[in-house]
Protein backbone atom coordinates (compact mmCIF):
# COMPACT_ATOMS: atom_id res chain seq x y z
CA UNK A 1 0.00 0.00 0.00
CA UNK A 2 1.15 3.75 -1.11
CA UNK A 3 2.67 5.38 1.96
CA UNK A 4 -0.09 8.33 2.85
CA UNK A 5 2.67 11.14 1.94
CA UNK A 6 2.62 9.49 -1.22
CA UNK A 7 -1.36 9.34 -1.23
CA UNK A 8 -2.29 13.02 -0.09
CA UNK A 9 0.66 14.94 -2.17
CA UNK A 10 -0.37 13.11 -5.41
CA UNK A 11 -1.42 14.88 -8.18
CA UNK A 12 -5.04 14.50 -9.60
CA UNK A 13 -6.37 15.62 -13.04
CA UNK A 14 -10.04 16.81 -12.77
CA UNK A 15 -12.57 15.57 -15.37
CA UNK A 16 -12.48 18.91 -17.05
CA UNK A 17 -8.77 18.71 -17.45
CA UNK A 18 -7.54 20.85 -14.54
CA UNK A 19 -4.76 19.51 -12.84
CA UNK A 20 -4.07 19.72 -8.85
CA UNK A 21 -0.82 18.68 -7.34
CA UNK A 22 -1.92 17.77 -4.40
CA UNK A 23 -4.97 16.26 -2.66
CA UNK A 24 -5.81 19.15 -0.22
CA UNK A 25 -7.87 22.34 -0.89
CA UNK A 26 -8.22 25.38 0.94
CA UNK A 27 -11.91 25.57 1.87
CA UNK A 28 -13.89 28.19 1.82
CA UNK A 29 -14.23 30.25 5.26
CA UNK A 30 -16.17 33.35 6.00
CA UNK A 31 -13.57 35.64 6.02
CA UNK A 32 -15.55 39.01 6.35
CA UNK A 33 -12.18 41.41 4.80
CA UNK A 34 -14.47 43.22 2.05
CA UNK A 35 -15.09 46.89 1.54
CA UNK A 36 -18.46 47.97 -0.15
CA UNK A 37 -18.19 44.39 -1.57
CA UNK A 38 -14.38 44.38 -2.67
CA UNK A 39 -11.79 42.50 -0.96
CA UNK A 40 -9.89 45.11 1.49
CA UNK A 41 -6.03 44.78 1.35
CA UNK A 42 -6.18 42.53 3.69
CA UNK A 43 -7.75 39.86 1.88
CA UNK A 44 -5.23 40.21 -0.33
CA UNK A 45 -2.37 39.64 1.56
CA UNK A 46 -4.00 36.64 3.36
CA UNK A 47 -4.50 35.08 -0.26
CA UNK A 48 -0.69 35.84 -0.85
CA UNK A 49 0.20 33.84 2.04
CA UNK A 50 -2.07 31.00 1.31
CA UNK A 51 -0.64 31.05 -2.15
CA UNK A 52 2.83 30.08 -0.79
CA UNK A 53 1.15 27.85 1.44
CA UNK A 54 1.71 24.48 -0.85
CA UNK A 55 -2.07 24.31 -1.34
CA UNK A 56 -3.45 22.07 -4.18
CA UNK A 57 -6.40 24.06 -4.69
CA UNK A 58 -7.31 27.15 -3.02
CA UNK A 59 -11.33 28.56 -2.76
CA UNK A 60 -11.96 31.89 -2.05
CA UNK A 61 -14.71 32.64 0.62
CA UNK A 62 -18.51 32.51 -0.31
CA UNK A 63 -18.25 35.87 -3.17
CA UNK A 64 -21.81 37.09 -2.90
CA UNK A 65 -23.48 36.95 -6.76
CA UNK A 66 -25.82 39.46 -6.01
CA UNK A 67 -24.72 42.92 -3.68
CA UNK A 68 -28.27 43.42 -2.14
CA UNK A 69 -28.02 39.64 -0.51
CA UNK A 70 -24.81 39.01 1.84
CA UNK A 71 -24.67 36.97 4.35
CA UNK A 72 -22.70 39.61 6.68
CA UNK A 73 -21.83 42.93 6.03
CA UNK A 74 -17.83 42.53 5.36
CA UNK A 75 -18.95 39.64 2.42
CA UNK A 76 -17.25 39.83 -0.85
CA UNK A 77 -19.59 40.43 -4.37
CA UNK A 78 -19.29 40.11 -7.30
CA UNK A 79 -19.57 43.40 -9.36
CA UNK A 80 -23.17 44.04 -11.40
CA UNK A 81 -21.15 45.96 -14.36
CA UNK A 82 -17.32 46.01 -15.77
CA UNK A 83 -16.03 47.37 -12.70
CA UNK A 84 -12.27 47.46 -13.75
CA UNK A 85 -11.22 48.23 -9.87
CA UNK A 86 -13.03 44.93 -9.32
CA UNK A 87 -11.74 43.36 -12.12
CA UNK A 88 -8.28 44.06 -11.55
CA UNK A 89 -8.85 43.45 -7.54
CA UNK A 90 -9.68 39.84 -8.29
CA UNK A 91 -7.00 39.01 -11.30
CA UNK A 92 -4.84 40.24 -8.54
CA UNK A 93 -5.95 37.55 -6.13
CA UNK A 94 -6.16 34.96 -8.45
CA UNK A 95 -2.93 35.11 -9.54
CA UNK A 96 -1.84 35.21 -6.11
CA UNK A 97 -2.68 32.52 -4.94
CA UNK A 98 -1.81 30.54 -9.10
CA UNK A 99 1.90 31.95 -8.13
CA UNK A 100 3.14 28.74 -6.68
CA UNK A 101 1.39 26.12 -8.34
CA UNK A 102 -2.26 25.68 -6.30
CA UNK A 103 -5.44 26.20 -8.71
CA UNK A 104 -8.13 28.71 -8.16
CA UNK A 105 -11.55 28.23 -7.41
CA UNK A 106 -14.13 31.36 -6.56
CA UNK A 107 -16.89 30.18 -4.59
CA UNK A 108 -20.16 31.71 -5.27
CA UNK A 109 -23.05 32.28 -3.70
CA UNK A 110 -26.22 33.59 -2.99
CA UNK A 111 -27.50 33.77 1.30
CA UNK A 112 -31.25 33.46 0.23
CA UNK A 113 -33.27 33.86 4.03
CA UNK A 114 -29.76 33.71 6.11
CA UNK A 115 -28.96 37.65 4.73
CA UNK A 116 -28.84 39.41 8.19
CA UNK A 117 -30.76 42.91 8.50
CA UNK A 118 -28.14 45.48 7.15
CA UNK A 119 -26.07 42.88 4.49
CA UNK A 120 -26.32 43.82 1.25
CA UNK A 121 -27.79 47.01 -0.62
CA UNK A 122 -31.52 46.30 -0.09
CA UNK A 123 -33.97 48.27 0.86
CA UNK A 124 -34.69 48.00 4.69
CA UNK A 125 -38.17 46.51 4.24
CA UNK A 126 -37.09 44.34 1.69
CA UNK A 127 -37.56 40.74 2.40
CA UNK A 128 -35.19 37.99 2.01
CA UNK A 129 -35.58 35.73 -1.32
CA UNK A 130 -36.30 31.46 -0.39
CA UNK A 131 -38.13 28.80 -2.14
CA UNK A 132 -40.66 29.29 0.05
CA UNK A 133 -41.74 32.32 2.65
CA UNK A 134 -40.47 29.72 5.27
CA UNK A 135 -38.75 31.78 8.40
CA UNK A 136 -35.69 30.26 10.06
CA UNK A 137 -36.42 28.67 13.19
CA UNK A 138 -34.71 27.73 15.99
CA UNK A 139 -37.80 27.00 18.33
CA UNK A 140 -41.37 27.74 19.65
CA UNK A 141 -40.50 30.07 22.08
CA UNK A 142 -40.53 34.09 22.44
CA UNK A 143 -36.82 35.08 22.44
CA UNK A 144 -36.05 32.59 19.49
CA UNK A 145 -38.81 34.08 17.56
CA UNK A 146 -38.59 37.39 18.27
CA UNK A 147 -34.11 37.20 17.46
CA UNK A 148 -35.18 35.43 14.23
CA UNK A 149 -37.90 38.48 13.15
CA UNK A 150 -35.46 41.41 14.26
CA UNK A 151 -32.45 39.75 12.34
CA UNK A 152 -33.71 37.70 9.66
CA UNK A 153 -37.34 38.17 8.98
CA UNK A 154 -39.70 35.87 7.22
CA UNK A 155 -38.40 35.44 3.54
CA UNK A 156 -40.61 35.62 0.49
CA UNK A 157 -41.35 33.49 -1.49
CA UNK A 158 -39.45 33.45 -5.13
CA UNK A 159 -40.86 34.17 -8.33
CA UNK A 160 -40.40 32.62 -12.03
CA UNK A 161 -38.46 36.15 -12.45
CA UNK A 162 -36.48 35.67 -9.47
CA UNK A 163 -35.31 32.29 -9.97
CA UNK A 164 -34.13 33.47 -13.33
CA UNK A 165 -32.40 36.03 -12.16
CA UNK A 166 -30.97 33.84 -9.63
CA UNK A 167 -29.66 31.17 -12.08
CA UNK A 168 -28.52 34.86 -14.79
CA UNK A 169 -26.28 35.45 -11.01
CA UNK A 170 -24.65 32.44 -11.07
CA UNK A 171 -23.55 32.02 -14.89
CA UNK A 172 -22.89 35.55 -14.65
CA UNK A 173 -20.54 35.10 -11.19
CA UNK A 174 -18.54 32.42 -12.84
CA UNK A 175 -17.90 34.17 -16.10
CA UNK A 176 -16.44 37.01 -13.96
CA UNK A 177 -14.57 34.55 -12.06
CA UNK A 178 -12.88 33.09 -15.43
CA UNK A 179 -12.48 36.71 -16.81
CA UNK A 180 -10.27 37.17 -13.77
CA UNK A 181 -8.00 34.10 -14.30
CA UNK A 182 -9.92 31.95 -11.62
CA UNK A 183 -9.58 27.87 -12.76
CA UNK A 184 -13.35 27.56 -11.64
CA UNK A 185 -16.07 27.90 -9.35
CA UNK A 186 -17.80 26.07 -6.26
CA UNK A 187 -21.54 26.34 -6.63
CA UNK A 188 -22.95 26.45 -2.75
CA UNK A 189 -25.55 24.98 -2.23
CA UNK A 190 -24.84 23.68 1.40
CA UNK A 191 -25.61 25.24 5.03
CA UNK A 192 -29.10 26.39 5.09
CA UNK A 193 -27.94 29.24 2.05
CA UNK A 194 -30.85 29.44 -0.97
CA UNK A 195 -29.77 26.84 -2.97
CA UNK A 196 -29.49 24.52 -0.17
CA UNK A 197 -33.04 25.48 0.46
CA UNK A 198 -34.49 24.54 -2.67
CA UNK A 199 -32.67 20.87 -2.38
CA UNK A 200 -34.20 20.78 0.96
CA UNK A 201 -38.39 19.42 1.28
CA UNK A 202 -38.60 21.38 4.41
CA UNK A 203 -37.67 24.77 3.03
CA UNK A 204 -38.92 24.26 -0.27
CA UNK A 205 -42.54 23.57 -0.59
CA UNK A 206 -43.87 24.74 -3.70
CA UNK A 207 -45.90 23.10 -5.94
CA UNK A 208 -44.43 24.03 -9.35
CA UNK A 209 -41.55 22.79 -11.35
CA UNK A 210 -38.64 23.92 -8.59
CA UNK A 211 -40.68 22.34 -5.60
CA UNK A 212 -42.15 18.50 -4.73
CA UNK A 213 -39.83 16.14 -6.06
CA UNK A 214 -36.51 15.43 -5.61
CA UNK A 215 -35.87 15.97 -9.44
CA UNK A 216 -37.83 19.51 -9.40
CA UNK A 217 -35.73 20.80 -6.06
CA UNK A 218 -32.49 20.09 -7.94
CA UNK A 219 -33.67 21.57 -10.98
CA UNK A 220 -32.20 25.20 -10.30
CA UNK A 221 -28.65 23.66 -9.34
CA UNK A 222 -29.05 21.48 -12.94
CA UNK A 223 -29.92 24.23 -14.82
CA UNK A 224 -27.28 26.76 -13.66
CA UNK A 225 -24.39 23.92 -14.23
CA UNK A 226 -26.21 23.71 -17.81
CA UNK A 227 -25.58 27.35 -18.69
CA UNK A 228 -22.27 27.40 -17.07
CA UNK A 229 -21.01 24.66 -19.36
CA UNK A 230 -22.70 26.30 -23.14
CA UNK A 231 -21.00 29.07 -22.18
CA UNK A 232 -17.89 28.71 -20.53
CA UNK A 233 -16.76 25.24 -21.75
CA UNK A 234 -16.11 21.12 -20.21
CA UNK A 235 -12.52 22.66 -19.43
CA UNK A 236 -14.05 25.57 -16.54
CA UNK A 237 -13.98 23.75 -13.26
CA UNK A 238 -17.38 23.48 -11.88
CA UNK A 239 -18.34 21.84 -8.33
CA UNK A 240 -21.02 21.86 -6.33
CA UNK A 241 -21.15 21.72 -2.16
CA UNK A 242 -24.05 20.27 -0.57
CA UNK A 243 -25.16 19.07 2.78
CA UNK A 244 -24.89 15.23 3.66
CA UNK A 245 -28.15 13.70 4.53
CA UNK A 246 -29.12 15.46 7.57
CA UNK A 247 -32.79 14.25 8.05
CA UNK A 248 -33.13 10.93 10.12
CA UNK A 249 -35.46 8.26 7.77
CA UNK A 250 -34.72 6.63 4.89
CA UNK A 251 -37.41 7.94 2.63
CA UNK A 252 -35.52 11.69 2.66
CA UNK A 253 -31.83 9.72 2.48
CA UNK A 254 -33.01 8.63 -0.72
CA UNK A 255 -34.03 11.78 -1.65
CA UNK A 256 -31.03 13.26 -1.24
CA UNK A 257 -29.32 10.17 -2.93
CA UNK A 258 -31.44 11.25 -5.81
CA UNK A 259 -30.25 14.37 -5.64
CA UNK A 260 -26.77 13.63 -6.00
CA UNK A 261 -27.55 11.50 -9.08
CA UNK A 262 -28.97 14.11 -10.86
CA UNK A 263 -25.86 16.50 -10.23
CA UNK A 264 -23.60 13.51 -10.80
CA UNK A 265 -25.23 13.27 -14.38
CA UNK A 266 -24.53 16.70 -15.17
CA UNK A 267 -20.62 15.93 -15.17
CA UNK A 268 -19.77 18.15 -12.51
CA UNK A 269 -15.89 18.40 -11.76
CA UNK A 270 -16.15 17.62 -8.37
CA UNK A 271 -19.12 16.96 -5.23
CA UNK A 272 -17.80 18.71 -2.00
CA UNK A 273 -19.81 16.90 0.94
CA UNK A 274 -20.16 19.35 4.31
CA UNK A 275 -23.38 19.58 6.62
CA UNK A 276 -25.54 22.08 8.64
CA UNK A 277 -27.25 25.45 8.03
CA UNK A 278 -27.42 28.43 10.95
CA UNK A 279 -30.46 26.15 12.38
CA UNK A 280 -28.29 23.59 13.03
CA UNK A 281 -24.40 24.43 12.29
CA UNK A 282 -22.21 21.33 11.81
CA UNK A 283 -20.64 23.33 9.52
CA UNK A 284 -18.78 25.21 12.72
CA UNK A 285 -19.73 23.15 15.29
CA UNK A 286 -18.90 19.97 13.58
CA UNK A 287 -20.63 16.85 14.90
CA UNK A 288 -21.04 17.59 18.75
CA UNK A 289 -22.32 14.01 19.19
CA UNK A 290 -20.74 12.22 16.63
CA UNK A 291 -19.32 8.16 17.57
CA UNK A 292 -16.10 7.20 18.92
CA UNK A 293 -15.54 5.78 15.10
CA UNK A 294 -16.26 8.78 13.70
CA UNK A 295 -14.19 10.58 15.92
CA UNK A 296 -11.01 8.48 15.62
CA UNK A 297 -11.33 9.00 11.87
CA UNK A 298 -12.02 12.50 12.32
CA UNK A 299 -14.43 13.25 8.61
CA UNK A 300 -17.90 14.83 10.13
CA UNK A 301 -19.02 13.31 7.00
CA UNK A 302 -17.31 10.65 6.05
CA UNK A 303 -20.62 7.75 6.01
CA UNK A 304 -22.41 9.82 3.72
CA UNK A 305 -19.44 10.05 1.35
CA UNK A 306 -18.92 6.45 1.27
CA UNK A 307 -22.27 6.12 0.30
CA UNK A 308 -22.26 8.35 -2.73
CA UNK A 309 -18.99 6.71 -3.66
CA UNK A 310 -20.80 3.00 -3.89
CA UNK A 311 -23.46 4.67 -6.59
CA UNK A 312 -21.06 6.89 -8.50
CA UNK A 313 -17.63 5.25 -8.52
CA UNK A 314 -16.56 7.78 -10.65
CA UNK A 315 -17.55 11.21 -8.95
CA UNK A 316 -15.06 12.95 -7.77
CA UNK A 317 -15.68 13.77 -3.75
CA UNK A 318 -14.32 16.76 -1.41
CA UNK A 319 -14.52 16.08 2.28
CA UNK A 320 -14.80 18.92 4.02
CA UNK A 321 -14.91 19.25 8.21
CA UNK A 322 -12.72 17.64 10.80
CA UNK A 323 -9.32 17.11 9.47
CA UNK A 324 -6.83 17.69 11.41
CA UNK A 325 -4.13 14.79 10.76
CA UNK A 326 -2.13 12.56 8.42
CA UNK A 327 -3.79 9.53 10.13
CA UNK A 328 -7.36 10.57 9.59
CA UNK A 329 -6.53 12.30 6.17
CA UNK A 330 -5.15 9.08 5.49
CA UNK A 331 -8.19 6.93 6.66
CA UNK A 332 -10.17 9.02 3.80
CA UNK A 333 -8.35 8.37 1.17
CA UNK A 334 -7.32 4.87 1.66
CA UNK A 335 -11.23 4.11 2.25
CA UNK A 336 -11.88 6.07 -1.20
CA UNK A 337 -14.44 7.78 0.91
CA UNK A 338 -13.22 11.19 -0.94
CA UNK A 339 -10.25 12.16 -4.01
CA UNK A 340 -9.51 15.58 -2.04
CA UNK A 341 -9.62 16.51 1.23
CA UNK A 342 -11.00 20.56 2.07
CA UNK A 343 -9.64 21.95 4.95
CA UNK A 344 -10.96 25.61 6.57
CA UNK A 345 -10.32 26.10 10.25
CA UNK A 346 -6.61 24.99 10.18
CA UNK A 347 -5.76 27.21 7.80
CA UNK A 348 -6.90 29.90 9.53
CA UNK A 349 -4.40 29.27 11.71
CA UNK A 350 -1.35 27.64 9.56
CA UNK A 351 -1.56 29.01 6.14
CA UNK A 352 1.00 26.82 5.27
CA UNK A 353 -0.96 23.77 6.66
CA UNK A 354 0.23 21.40 3.66
CA UNK A 355 3.87 22.29 4.21
CA UNK A 356 4.49 22.88 7.88
CA UNK A 357 1.43 20.29 9.30
CA UNK A 358 0.90 17.49 6.92
CA UNK A 359 4.48 17.63 5.21
CA UNK A 360 4.04 17.58 2.14
CA UNK A 361 7.06 19.02 0.23
CA UNK A 362 8.89 19.49 3.33
CA UNK A 363 11.86 18.16 4.31
CA UNK A 364 12.36 14.62 5.50
CA UNK A 365 9.36 13.83 4.45
CA UNK A 366 9.77 11.10 2.41
CA UNK A 367 13.12 9.45 4.83
CA UNK A 368 10.60 9.36 7.17
CA UNK A 369 12.72 11.71 9.45
CA UNK A 370 10.36 14.12 10.12
CA UNK A 371 7.03 13.34 11.77
CA UNK A 372 3.87 15.60 10.43
CA UNK A 373 1.35 14.06 13.29
CA UNK A 374 -1.60 16.89 13.02
CA UNK A 375 -2.46 20.02 15.03
CA UNK A 376 -4.05 21.37 17.99
CA UNK A 377 -7.38 23.95 17.23
CA UNK A 378 -7.31 26.42 19.80
CA UNK A 379 -10.28 26.67 22.45
CA UNK A 380 -12.87 29.18 21.74
CA UNK A 381 -14.05 31.04 24.60
CA UNK A 382 -17.94 31.31 25.21
CA UNK A 383 -19.31 33.91 27.47
CA UNK A 384 -20.54 33.17 30.62
CA UNK A 385 -24.31 33.08 29.87
CA UNK A 386 -24.05 31.26 27.01
CA UNK A 387 -24.71 28.18 28.68
CA UNK A 388 -27.57 29.18 30.56
CA UNK A 389 -30.09 29.83 27.65
CA UNK A 390 -32.06 27.22 27.75
CA UNK A 391 -32.92 26.82 24.34
CA UNK A 392 -29.90 23.96 22.60
CA UNK A 393 -30.69 25.30 19.07
CA UNK A 394 -30.18 28.82 19.74
CA UNK A 395 -27.18 28.10 22.01
CA UNK A 396 -25.47 26.43 19.26
CA UNK A 397 -26.47 29.10 16.62
CA UNK A 398 -25.09 31.67 19.13
CA UNK A 399 -21.63 29.49 19.91
CA UNK A 400 -21.53 28.87 16.09
CA UNK A 401 -21.35 32.52 15.24
CA UNK A 402 -18.59 32.66 17.62
CA UNK A 403 -16.86 30.40 16.47
CA UNK A 404 -16.69 32.55 13.03
CA UNK A 405 -15.48 35.21 14.28
CA UNK A 406 -13.09 34.15 16.31
CA UNK A 407 -11.39 32.32 13.25
CA UNK A 408 -11.85 35.70 11.09
CA UNK A 409 -9.87 37.39 13.96
CA UNK A 410 -7.14 34.76 13.82
CA UNK A 411 -6.90 35.88 9.93
CA UNK A 412 -6.73 38.98 10.38
CA UNK A 413 -3.99 38.66 12.87
CA UNK A 414 -1.90 36.51 10.38
CA UNK A 415 -1.76 39.47 7.85
CA UNK A 416 -1.40 42.11 10.19
CA UNK A 417 1.55 40.35 12.43
CA UNK A 418 -0.20 39.73 15.55
CA UNK A 419 0.00 36.47 17.17
CA UNK A 420 -1.94 33.65 16.67
CA UNK A 421 -3.47 31.47 19.06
Amino acid sequence: MASFSNQVAASIILPGGLKLENRLIKAAMAENMAVKGQPANQLIKLYKEWGIGGWGAIMTGNVMIDPRYLGSPRDTTVPTSDNLLAIGTWTTIAETIKSQGSAAIMQINHPGRQSPAGAGTRGFFTKNLAPSAIALSFGTDSLSRAIVQMIWGTPAAMTEFQIQEVIKNFVNAARFAKKTGFDGVEIHAAHGYLLSDFLSAKANVRTDNWGGSPENRTRIIVEIVREMRKELGKEFCIGVKMNSADQQNEGAFEEVMEQVALLAAEQIDFLEVSGGNYEDPKMVNGNSEKSERTAKREAYFQDFALEVRKRHPSLLLMLTGGFRTRAGMNSALESRACDLIGVARPAAVATDFPRSVIGIGAKGEEDGKKEFEGMRMPKVKEPWYLPWLPNKRLRAALSGGLQTQFYVGEMKKMVMGGEVR
